[in-house]
């Protein structure tokens, strides 16, 4: 038997966040477009990059509710959500709580209105993994466990526990044993990896930093350079002394950026150290962009 939970409430507010977000990256993008180079438009072209990131995260969380389902056989209880299964031996299910039994508590992760995915603490039976799309108590179901707690969402609480009780009346076909399943587990895992995110946060943060550091500074340079940037650019080129080459220092910094994430969630797929190699990489090439728009600017001054 194959359940899903009501998510016509959690997919319309998925798009109304993808929708605010892209609308915040739009409106950040049209008044950095042809702005004069200062430290406001190299913020917004910065919150503009961070809203357009924010915009795929919600986008993904709501393809995954669409995901949501549960599935019950003789042998357990299947709850998948994007690339996670959760599979429940049936004979492990020892209680089925209505949530009007229990306090529903704030839910750590996604959550927002008819979409909870995450855990919580709850007195009396501890903790708990939140796959539902609850708006109320009532439509919270307790699936406890031998060995862990889960809340889930179905339409009709009283039927599915009557399934369930049918099939562990008739007994397992095969012994199914309490675990997590995950689709690309290396890259899954890539998210949770507190060394890969330090990484990747100090690689963003150098990206950032270049282009705050040239908006800070840009205004007060001359329109033509007392040198050629960058060095060795042929005398002959018109543009090539002016203050405007100095952008291509912040584009090619969010271009490595992009790109070092890219070869670093493929790497992940391959090997943990191979990913963390590409990142450091990332940062240092980083580091020397950040360097080379220093010395830049010392020149000018």
């Amino acid at each position: 038997m194959h359940y899903q939970p009501p998510r016509t409430l959690g997919l319309m507010m998925g798009g109304v966040l993808v929708s605010w977000a892209l609308a915040v990256a739009v409106l950040l993008a049209v008044f950095a477009w042809g702005r004069q180079t200062d430290l406001a438009t190299a913020g917004a072209w910065i919150g503009a990059g961070g809203a357009t990131a924010l915009a795929g995260l919600f986008a993904y969380w709501t393809m995954a509710l669409a995901s949501l389902r549960y599935t019950v056989d003789r042998n357990g209880l299947v709850i998948a959500w994007a690339g996670i299964r959760q599979v429940i031996p049936l004979q492990a299910i020892e209680r089925l709580v209505p949530g009007t039994s229990l306090e529903v508590p704030q839910v750590r992760g996604i959550s927002w209105f008819g979409y909870h995915i995450g855990s919580a603490e709850i007195r009396r039976i501890g903790s708990v993994l939140f796959y539902s799309t609850h708006q109320a108590p009532e439509q919270v179901l307790y699936v406890m466990t031998s060995e862990r707690n889960y809340a889930i969402s179905v339409p009709d609480p009283a039927a599915f526990a009557r399934e369930i009780q049918v099939r562990q009346d008739l007994g397992p076909t095969a012994e199914v044993s309490h675990h997590v399943e995950r689709t690309l587990p290396a890259l899954q895992g890539f998210w949770r990896d507190r060394r890969a995110l330090l990484l990747l946060t100090a690689g963003a943060s150098l990206c950032a930093l270049n282009a705050v550091v040239l908006g800070l500074r840009y205004g007060s340079l001359p329109e033509v350079l007392p040198y050629v940037f960058p060095p060795g650019a042929s005398q002959s080129l018109a543009d090539a002394a002016t203050r405007s080459r100095l952008i291509d220092v912040p584009r090619a910094a969010a271009a490595v950026l992009g790109l070092d994430v890219v070869l670093a969630l493929l790497f992940a797929l391959w090997d943990r150290v191979a990913s963390y190699t590409v990142l450091m990489a990332g940062a240092g090439v980083q580091v020397a962009l950040l360097a080379a728009l220093g010395v830049a600017l010392v020149r000018a001054a």
